[in-house]
């Protein structure tokens, strides 16, 4: 008969547990601020006496720790038979072997776990994936975000929409959701590598704490601090938030990467409301949605629509488009000022992504790619800078290479009214329902 103890425990398996035949792992991934000197102690106590304790009293199972790599594990002392925690798991209809996240479905934990079970459930999982460090926040240091972070690696698509909608269901608002997908983390260039970032389902923290608690004392202390810090009113409730006019997308050329799931495999998504209603998450606001879906001609671009870099870098990937789809044209070189592809008549103005481009490629700073203080300030203090435009001839719309030879930079710029652009929407494009699928 599971209680309110064995639910939090199963929480925590399902949370970051790795079973194999003969043992078990659950790892706490506190990172910097469970290394914190001054909670060293509180997390051992955390774990010793309260989840120690009930890995005995429930269980009948001894239970220790051990610190590396940032994380803290626990783990049974020897070989211990834990077949009732097993028997627990499959009963919630839960995997009992392997990481569980990989295929974790909380479908009938959610039916059968009703109050204080699922609490403590719900508890257990926040401990293994709930982060609540200050980098976590919305806008500023006054909205402060619980930020519950599940590995990309998992590709569970289907068990962050289910978390996220129980949630829900007991009276949370969701701020936002991070889905692990190239048109969430590299919408502006297509042949950017690290956008496996995750999933992050993030909830103001005083919305988080109304509802939700964490058992672990460390946890529960630091979400108290930072919830003093909360000025950001919450968000409305999913069903009633409107879509602002999301920024047009790349087609990333990892769309179709095996580290996507079927579900979600070579297809675009232009918010992440748009994946909640396509995922089936009764409270996305569908209606907004599907605005945003038939508005995909302004939203696409099958070309980057920034990409920065080197000019090695740069000009491979401008060749690999001028033989793919420019073959029959001549490439034109012309030398150009920043003035000139910002004065009032230039056809560039048009290209989204323009200004950060320049600003680019023209500050004396970077971080990382990005340029390094106002851009307004850059873009001034170098209006007579001379770049190199190459274009297409006889074109003014279609794809541009920029490069600046005095620092080695380089872009490549597009625009989504591109007569080859709009061609591609509509040939390699298909809709259904909500979603928006490559033909290729």
């Amino acid at each position: 008969m599971l209680n309110h103890n064995k639910s939090y425990i199963l929480g925590l398996f399902t949370g970051a547990g790795k079973i194999d035949k003969d043992s078990f792992l659950i790892e706490l991934p506190f990172k910097k601020w469970g290394m914190e000197p001054t909670k060293m102690n509180v997390i051992a106590i955390d774990i010793l006496q309260r989840i120690a304790g009930l890995f005995n009293s429930e269980y009948g199972l001894k239970v220790t720790y051990e610190i590396g790599n940032n994380r803290w594990f626990i783990k049974p002392i020897d070989n211990q038979d834990f077949t009732k925690i097993r028997d627990d798991l499959k009963h919630l209809n839960l995997p009992n072997s392997g990481f569980l996240l990989n295929t974790a479905d909380l479908n009938i934990a959610k039916s059968e776990l009703k109050g204080i079970n699922a609490e403590s459930f719900l508890s257990g999982f926040f401990d293994t994936r709930a982060s609540i460090t200050l980098s976590h926040r919305r806008f500023n240091d006054d909205a402060p975000v619980v930020s519950i972070e599940i590995p990309g690696s998992t590709k569970n698509f289907k068990l962050v929409v289910q978390l996220c909608s129980w949630l829900t269901d007991l009276g949370s608002t969701t701020d936002q959701i991070l889905y692990n997908h190239p048109n969430q983390h590299a919408k502006a260039d297509p042949y950017y590598k690290g956008w496996k970032k995750g999933f992050k389902i993030r909830f103001l923290v005083q919305s988080f704490l109304a509802t939700h608690s964490f058992a672990l004392q460390a946890k529960a202390i630091d979400a108290t601090k930072i919830k003093k810090k909360q000025k950001k009113e919450e968000q409305y409730s999913c069903p009633l938030r409107k879509i602002r006019q999301p920024s047009p997308l790349t087609v990333h050329n990892e769309i179709d990467s095996v580290s996507l799931p079927i579900e979600v495999r070579n297809k675009l998504y232009f918010h992440y409301f748009h994946y909640c209603a396509s995922l089936g998450c009764k409270y996305a606001p569908t209606e907004e949605v599907k605005r945003v879906v038939l508005e995909k001609k302004s939203l696409i671009s099958f070309f980057p629509r920034l990409s920065k870099g080197t000019t090695k870098e740069i000009s491979q990937h401008f060749n690999h488009i001028t033989e793919t789809y420019f073959s029959d044209y001549d490439i034109v070189k012309k030398s150009q000022t920043v003035n000139d592809l910002l004065s009032e008549n230039s056809i560039y103005l048009t290209y989204y992504g323009i200004e950060q481009a320049l600003a680019f490629l023209t500050t004396e700073k970077l971080n990382g790619k990005r340029h390094s203080g106002p851009m307004e300030e850059i873009l001034t203090q170098n209006t007579k800078t001379i770049l190199m435009l190459h274009s297409f001839e006889n074109t003014d719309d279609e794809p541009i290479m920029i490069i600046n030879s005095a620092n080695d930079r380089a872009i490549i710029c597009s625009n989504i009214a591109s007569r080859i652009n709009q061609k591609l929407i509509k040939t390699q494009t298909k809709t259904k329902g909500l979603d928006i699928e490559l033909l290729r």
